[in-house]
């Protein structure tokens, strides 16, 4: 696959991203109920391979510890398939 082909599949993967996360919000607006909700925030920051985890309840940590190890094993992925193709 050549680079100018891989760029346009990573720019509609993107659009397409961005496009379902605006078409979700607007369905959240649009049937929302009126009553009381408990939220749950949590985050993850990475610095290189080092993840920091937070959140406001253990199931959200979890999920985000979750999301963070899968982050940096596809970071990791993408770093090291190089030199694996070239290793072939």
């Amino acid at each position: 696959m050549a680079n100018h082909e891989l760029a346009s599949l990573l720019y509609l993967a993107g659009f397409t991203l961005i496009l379902v996360g605006i078409v979700i919000l607007a369905m959240n607006i649009i049937f929302r109920r009126k009553e009381a909700r408990k939220g749950e925030i949590g985050g993850v920051i990475l610095i290189g391979p080092f993840p920091i985890v937070f959140g406001t309840s253990s199931r959200m940590k979890k999920l985000m510890l979750i999301i963070a190890f899968v982050s940096v094993a596809v970071v990791l992925l993408m770093a090291f398939i190089p030199h694996l193709i070239q290793g072939i």
